[in-house]
């Protein structure tokens, strides 16, 4: 163990003895990687387990591990790295290597576990690929296909009885191939028979199954190390202990994205961070972009950062400089990749930065614990880690050549669905400052909306938009009323189920398409009554009548099906403070109020008094 990881550890062990577990929690997790060593994920999970986790306000989640190998060590690293992620796993291992009797079993303990995830931890040594040598291509897919199908049935055996997320190992291809080379170019090879089955398991993965590359994840860590045969043969360890961080904080993260709470913003310095030099002292012909050592790893850093803008990450700029020079070279200099069109909030000038962190949050409408800053000055990464510890803050390396992978290997922005709204989503927050700037030149909030040119549409359920339709009711904590989670196949049953009536809505105004916004899930509780199972919303709309409309809609509904009254319940959370008011202001009236619930109902009659709002409604655009 290095000396200063020593150290660091013997404070935390302090901080404990002297019941500071939230110091303490801070102090750990400063210190840890993932890729360090077993005997080290062993002691960060010993230190954590001495902490008592009501205090450090970690979230519970149940996760069910189905493995074909030993897992109970790997599991302590996990159950740390999930608390890292702000998560308290409990944790159901099921007996060695007996997956298809545990799941097709209704009765099992695995669903007396009532699990938020099932982990099927599956390796390379599970499958039988063997072709002989020259095989066809017929028999090739054949085979991996039968490969395929044994998992697909043990997903339909668990969906029969759970409705947790399927977590599902790919193959790690092992580092040994005896062909040699040939064995990646022969269809029959046995490394090509991973790659195929690996694409194979992929496309069959459906809603409610999420595949954990751990192909990927071995190549990361290398091939060499992953794979330690000795722990295989001596106790049917799948990969090397020395790997348990490294694995176990992939699937954190992976979880992480999965509950809705992957990063959503990413903050940017200028000089010295997008391009090399000073704008404001060297000029645009001086900086150090596109040309030379340093100029193409500025470049290859902004294409990186581009991509993850185009599936769904909103950029922001925070720099100390004058407006004018910091805009200068994403107009101008010819070498530039990110332009002021990906820029979702451009703040350039003389405040600290802490202050403009603050207020690009305040702009994006999200917390502060969405956003990622990345700046080449320590001095300033200091000042946010301090001043706000819930900004997550990469160290930078000096060479900007190891920028993509210092950001990377973070893992901020896992995603487990991709839709057409991510795509856009810059634009629609870039939208939002103009949005922004309206408001402000408008003499009040009537004169404002109105000039918005807002139109909305409200549309039930359907396949095309039910992948942004579970994204937005798992990722979305502030505008949520009762946090439900439910997962595509979980929403599928819903959409089959008579009982209930679900909508969806889309604004658009003069600046733009705000995309699908809202989501709507109405359960007919009895002949007279009408509850709100699920009402949420995105932020970026907040307070230009769309909660009027919603509910204008919701009293249009319990009419139409001839219902007395609707019942809607406020569950408190950590992050939606924000609508623990709504009925109210909607003239519910309170029925029921206790320290985890409120319950409201408004009485429905022919006269019930709609919201005024400025959105007009449109069955299309």
């Amino acid at each position: 163990m290095p000396p200063e990881t020593k150290d660091k550890l013997a404070t935390v062990k302090t901080l404990i003895a002297e019941n500071r577990a939230e110091e303490a929690w801070s102090a750990l997790k400063a210190c840890v990687k993932p890729d360090d060593d077993f005997s080290l994920q062993h002691r960060y999970f010993k230190l954590f387990s001495k902490m008592p986790c009501e205090r450090l306000g970690l979230l519970p989640v149940r996760v069910a591990f189905l493995a074909s190998s030993t897992v109970d060590h790997f599991i302590e690293a996990f159950q740390f790295w999930m608390a890292v992620e702000g998560y308290s796993a409990q944790i159901f291992n099921n007996p060695f290597n007996t997956l298809e009797q545990t799941a097709a079993d209704p009765g099992s303990a695995l669903y007396a576990f009532k699990p938020d995830f099932i982990w099927i931890f599956t390796g390379y040594r599970d499958l039988d690929l063997a072709v002989r040598s020259g095989g066809s291509e017929a028999l090739v897919r054949e085979k991996i296909q039968e490969n395929v199908e044994r998992f697909t049935r043990l997903w339909q055996s668990i969906r029969q009885n759970s409705s947790a997320i399927i977590l599902q190992n790919n193959a790690d291809a092992p580092l040994v191939r005896p062909f040699g080379n040939l064995d990646g170019q022969a269809p029959w090879g046995c490394t090509n028979l991973y790659r195929q089955f690996n694409v194979a398991l992929g496309m069959a993965a459906d809603a409610g199954v999420v595949v954990l590359d751990i192909d990927h994840l071995s190549s990361e860590y290398g091939k060499a190390r992953w794979c330690d045969e000795r722990y295989w043969y001596h106790s049917k360890h799948a990969f090397a202990l020395d790997a348990s961080g490294f694995a176990a904080h992939q699937a954190a993260c992976t979880i992480r994205a999965c509950k809705g709470q992957a990063k959503k913003a990413l903050v940017l310095d200028l000089d010295n961070t997008l391009w090399g030099g000073i704008i404001g002292d060297d000029g645009l012909d001086g900086l150090r972009l596109g040309h030379g050592t340093e100029g193409e790893a500025y470049v290859d850093f902004q294409r990186y950062v581009l991509a993850l803008k185009n599936r769904g990450v909103i950029l922001a700029i925070c720099s100390k400089n004058e407006e004018e020079n910091a805009r200068l070279p994403f107009l101008k200099h010819p070498d530039m990749r990110i332009k002021l069109d990906d820029v979702a909030v451009f703040q350039a000038n003389w405040d600290n930065k802490a202050d403009n962190i603050r207020e690009i949050a305040r702009i994006l409408n999200i917390g502060l614990d969405a956003l990622v800053f990345v700046d080449d000055n320590p001095a300033e990464r200091e000042l946010i880690r301090q001043v706000l510890p819930m900004v997550a803050v990469p160290e930078m390396p000096q060479d900007p050549a190891e920028y993509i992978r210092a950001l990377d290997c973070k893992k901020y922005f896992e995603m487990t669905a991709f839709s057409a709204e991510d795509a856009g989503r810059s634009t629609m927050y870039r939208e939002n400052a103009q949005r922004a700037i309206l408001q402000r030149q408008a003499t009040n909030l009537d004169d404002y909306l109105q000039a918005l040119n807002m139109q909305a549409i409200s549309h039930t359920f359907d396949d095309f938009h039910l992948p942004r339709i579970a994204q937005l009711i798992n990722k979305s904590n502030q505008f949520h009323l009762t946090t439900t989670r439910y997962s595509e196949a979980q929403i599928r049953e819903i959409m089959k189920n008579p009982e209930y009536v679900c909508r969806y809505f889309k604004l658009k105004d003069r600046f733009g398409d705000n995309g699908l916004i809202c989501v709507l899930i109405l359960k007919k509780k009895d002949a007279r009554i009408l509850t709100v199972d699920t009402w949420v919303m995105s932020c970026r709309v907040l307070t230009r009548g769309m909660e009027e409309f919603v509910h204008n809609e919701i009293v249009k509904i319990a009419r139409d099906l001839g219902l007395l009254m609707v019942e809607g319940c406020y569950l408190p959370t950590q992050k939606n403070g924000l609508v623990k008011t709504l009925y109210q202001k909607l003239d519910y009236e309170l029925a029921e109020e206790t320290a985890t619930l409120s319950r409201w109902t408004l009485a429905i009659s022919d006269d019930a008094v709609l919201r005024k709002t400025f959105i007009k409604p449109v069955s299309a655009y």
